[in-house]
């Protein structure tokens, strides 16, 4: 009977999130949005299980690109391809919608991170906070500013990664965040104290400020790396005093707090999170002295096998995995025995709930009432708007074959002011002349403008895109034009800079290297093919 219940009531609220969706995007897709931020696990079980069949616009493709590079983010998984995230950087970049644009980038630049490829991270992080400012998404400006920090921070640029936690702890005070404040203050105070003893007063200035605001926190697991840090400080300039006054601090906050292990797991991860990492085993090996906590073992467990890969331990990282997997099937036994409990509490209290389920059935019944009728509505709607939908569709396709005729007809417009231009005109002849005879004759530098404007025109925007995606020299813009005007390879060299054959074929080549061509394509072929790209845009 319960197991009626449940599914009866899951479909009731399947329904509802059914109603409440947008119809523009696949269901699924809404559904793993809406779990995102509870439940990052599931919402990456849910992308894994979606066919390419099911994503049946490029908006489907795009959204759950992005869904499915944030899931695997948000679940540490290491991402190495950028493929995927891309497709949801170009679509949002091409129609304009400005939040998840900066979502795209951020998290295109999380994959360059992965790739520890760190200036692109940072140039997508920047694009990111451009869009997220636009905006005014402020929870996602904090994420962006934490990981430019810690990038900044993990590269040893200082000043960079200070002036980035300044803005993080500005935005953190206009949203009240508390955490964010204090970690955006331990983190300038640490890169004051490694800058060494100038530096010590205005290090100790900032982790006191962070411990001010920590003390006014109920969780005292924030206070320990502040301790920690104010240790190390005073330990620097030899005050002993102190330093065993925050030892002791921190020694007293973990044994008094009841989530003493979770402290251990936090202030462990955040020492691994700066590459600290002695310290961070130092705390994290603290939690195996525990007898129970199955669930902080296992993940203590994975962050050491993370750090024995850093150092090339690779035996000890498959240890730490093996043990993961342990304390997992441990957490899982222990949840099938308070299973067990219950099941007994359960079969106590069988009386009382028989009565309840009288009333229960007649909820049922209603709720079930309530859904036919719902249904009926819904399908008496759905015909209509299907009616509406069918009339927009006809007048739509009317007007798209309109459009497509103008389309046509201006490229035609296009075609014929390219090919009867008089500097094509010129180009073509020089080409010709160079066939029976060496010639001086080339074109101006005003007549290059002219026929660069006109392939941008011609081949559909295809200048514009290079100078804006790959950052072409003039000369290798010059190079593409030929090869768009179909000018034998041989004649190229005469146009620039009287290059030979060889040194033009060498630049084509980087030209493809800066394109992230495959090996062996033809210049020209990935012209023409990237030219009809863009043509859908």
């Amino acid at each position: 009977m319960k197991r009626t219940k449940t599914i009866i009531f899951s479909f009731f609220a399947f329904f509802l999130l059914a109603c409440s969706a947008r119809h523009d995007y696949n269901w699924q897709l809404v559904l793993a949005d809406s779990l995102m931020q509870l439940q990052p696990d599931s919402t990456l079980f849910i992308l894994q299980n979606i066919s390419n069949q099911e994503l049946a616009t490029r908006a489907d493709s795009a959204y759950y690109a992005l869904l499915m590079t944030q899931a695997k983010d948000q679940n540490c998984v290491l991402q190495t391809d950028d493929s995927l995230i891309r497709i949801a950087a170009y679509y949002y970049d091409a129609i304009g919608d400005i939040i998840l644009q900066a979502k795209a980038h951020y998290y295109y630049g999380c994959v360059w991170r992965d790739k520890n490829n760190y200036p692109k991270a940072i140039v997508e992080y920047r694009k990111a906070r451009t869009f997220a400012e636009e905006a005014k998404d402020v929870n996602l400006l904090s994420c962006i500013y934490s990981n430019v920090g810690h990038l900044y921070y993990s590269q040893e640029l200082d000043e960079e990664a200070d002036s980035i936690y300044k803005l993080a702890e500005q935005l953190a005070v206009q949203q009240q965040d508390t955490t964010g404040m204090v970690y955006a203050l331990l983190q300038r105070g640490m890169i004051n104290l490694k800058k060494g003893e100038p530096q010590y007063v205005e290090a100790e200035r900032l982790l006191q400020k962070a411990l001010f605001v920590a003390e006014h926190f109920s969780d005292s697991s924030i206070k320990l790396p502040v301790y920690g840090s104010l240790g190390d400080l005073y330990n620097k300039i030899s005050d002993r005093e102190r330093t065993l006054f925050y030892a002791r601090l921190s020694y007293l906050s973990e044994e008094d707090t009841i989530n003493c292990y979770r402290a251990f797991l936090l202030l462990g991860d955040t020492y691994f999170r700066n590459a600290q990492y002695d310290s961070a085993e130092i705390y994290l090996q603290k939690i195996f002295s525990a007898e129970k906590y199955y669930d902080t073992k296992a993940d203590a467990c994975m962050r050491l096998s993370k750090i024995a890969r850093i150092r090339g331990d690779m035996e000890g990282a498959v240890k730490m995995w093996a043990e993961q997997l342990a304390y997992l099937d441990s957490a899982e036994q222990n949840h099938q025995g308070y299973a067990i409990f219950r099941s007994a509490i359960s079969q106590e209290r069988k009386n009382c709930e028989l009565n309840k389920e009288f009333y229960e059935n007649i909820i049922i019944v209603l709720v079930l009432a309530f859904l036919i009728l719902t249904i009926i509505v819904m399908i008496c709607y759905t015909k209509r708007s299907n009616k509406q939908k069918l009339e927009e569709q006809r007048w739509k396709e009317k007007l798209q074959l309109e459009i497509s005729l103008l389309v046509c007809k201006k490229q035609a417009l296009i075609k014929g002011s390219y090919e009867n231009s008089v500097v094509y005109s010129k180009l073509k002849k020089i080409a010709r002349d160079l066939i029976r005879v060496e010639t001086k004759e080339n074109l101006t530098l005003e007549e290059w403008e002219q026929l660069v404007k006109l392939t941008d025109a011609k081949w559909n925007g295809i200048i514009t895109y290079l100078n804006a995606v790959y950052i072409l020299s003039a000369e290798e813009i010059q190079i593409c034009c030929l090869y768009l005007a179909d000018v034998p390879v041989k004649h190229i060299g005469h146009f620039i800079r009287g290059y030979a054959r060889s040194t033009v074929q060498l630049k084509a080549r980087e030209i493809l290297a800066k394109m992230g061509a495959s090996s062996g394509s033809l210049l020209k072929d990935v012209l023409f093919s990237l030219s009809e790209e863009l043509k859908g845009y």
